[in-house]
């Protein structure tokens, strides 16, 4: 068998290096696609991997590594990585539950993040300065020092940021990986400083390291997913992943619209049918209108025995959520039909009222120590339930400012004008609008 001596074995080195790197991405990019940060780590990793394989053809001999193009490439993907390492922590940050501390740290990591791009940019604007530092490694010329303050200034604005993180309250999971990223980060940092042979073998004990720390990241996201799918709607699930539950923790006063639903006959039904038959209806009329919520943008407040509450425009903000609340509120009644149907087949008496409501509603999180709950009050809320209990079966009933809202000419329904009633928990009379497919 042939030996094969330590420069024909470094080219295999980085090639083993860069798969390592480049699958890690994969990996978080799959695992969690809709978090920014998780994007953000997969992009870093993802031009690691890329930078480690193009040293395999330039230290195969195979391409000459003094070409200045090659300089331009190689600024552009170390530029990459600073910023897109960054960009991971600066979004771990704003999981922070100081805003005070938050809003430090997010300073420090859009420095370091303007530097990293002023290293790249140096290294484009000169080229050849550049390839002469990194391939001779000289401490002593002096735009050694232009090209290393940027870079290593970024890593200690990174450092500093990391420290201030490390004592602040972020979201555990994300906490795992900034530990394992401190840990790796020795070895991945001295890959800039120790000789090219030994690089490859730094950068695979950071890339071990950290990927300990990941495996333990994706336990416990796992694990979040699971309670946040079970207590959450999805909308809110989703923002919990991306903003932290600190975030979603405070009250905010937000204008959006209310769409209730109300069984008729739910009451004589649950007292004559089966428990099972009544376990069954309730969960398909949870489902059709859970999905028509969620696919329309909305999100589901409450199920109250045979009332649903969904807001339109929190905590996912819409700037039409009027007539999307018209929209969901048609669609609720087109889908539901059919199912209401096949009970009625039975001889059951069922109907389905629907209310919509807008207007200025304070939303917020309200936790204890053993329940989490996303809750919103003000008159559209109960308005929207109101209009529910009094709308006949088959019917939605909509107040006068969400046909201001949507106006006549919307193309999605027309507003028949029922007068005035009133209203329990109402001082004054409440204008009734039917709206109908036109």
């Amino acid at each position: 068998m042939p030996n094969i001596t330590p420069a024909e074995s470094l080219p295999i080195s980085f090639f083993v290096v860069a798969i390592v790197a480049i699958g890690m991405a994969l990996s978080f990019w799959a695992a969690d696609p809709s978090s920014p940060s998780s994007r953000a780590l997969a992009l870093a990793l993802g031009l690691i991997g890329i930078t480690m394989l193009l040293n395999v053809p330039l230290e195969a001999g195979i391409l000459d590594n003094r070409h200045v193009g090659w300089t331009y490439i190689f600024s552009i993907l170390e530029a990459g990585i600073i910023v897109s390492v960054l960009e991971w922590i600066f979004r771990i940050a704003l999981t922070e539950s100081s805003a005070d501390s938050s809003s430090a740290t997010s300073a420090l990591l859009r420095a370091g993040q303007a530097l990293g791009a002023a290293y790249g940019l140096m290294g484009i604007v000169l080229p050849k300065y550049r390839l002469r530092v990194w391939q001779e490694g000289s401490f002593q010329l002096p735009i050694f020092y232009a090209f290393a303050f940027p870079f290593f200034l970024s890593l200690t604005f990174a450092l500093v940021a990391l420290v201030q993180l490390f004592r602040s309250e972020i979201e555990p999971a994300e906490r795992v990986r900034l530990q394992a990223l401190a840990a790796a980060a020795p070895f991945l940092a001295a890959a800039t400083l120790v000789p090219l042979s030994w690089k490859p073998v730094t950068i695979a004990i950071g890339e071990t390291v950290f990927l300990a720390g990941a495996i333990r990241y994706h336990v416990l996201q796992g694990r979040r997913g699971e309670f946040l799918a079970r207590f959450l709607s999805p909308q809110l699930a989703r923002l919990v992943r991306e903003r932290g539950l600190a975030d979603m923790m405070g009250q905010s006063r937000v204008q959006l619209s209310v769409v209730a639903c109300d069984l008729r006959g739910f009451t004589a039904f649950g007292e004559t049918a089966a428990p099972e038959d009544v376990i069954e209806f309730l969960r398909e009329y949870y489902a059709t209108v859970g999905q028509v919520v969620s696919e329309l943008g909305g999100s589901i407040l409450s199920f109250a025995g045979d009332g649903i509450i969904s807001l339109v425009g929190a905590p996912i903000p819409l700037t039409d959520y009027a007539r999307q609340a018209v929209s969901i509120a048609l669609e609720i009644r087109a889908r539901f039909h059919a199912t209401l149907s096949q009970w009625q087949r039975l001889g059951l008496q069922l109907g389905l009222g629907v209310g919509v409501a807008s207007g200025f509603v304070t939303v917020g999180t309200i936790a204890s120590s053993e329940h989490l709950e996303y809750t919103a009050i003000g008159p559209a809320v109960n308005l929207a339930a109101r209009l529910s209990s009094h709308a006949e079966s088959g019917q939605v009933l909509v107040d006068h400012r969400t046909v201001g809202l949507v106006g006549d000419n919307n193309g999605i329904c027309a507003f028949e004008n029922r007068g005035s009633t009133e209203l329990k928990g109402f001082a004054r009379p409440i204008a009734l609008f039917a709206a109908a497919l036109p």
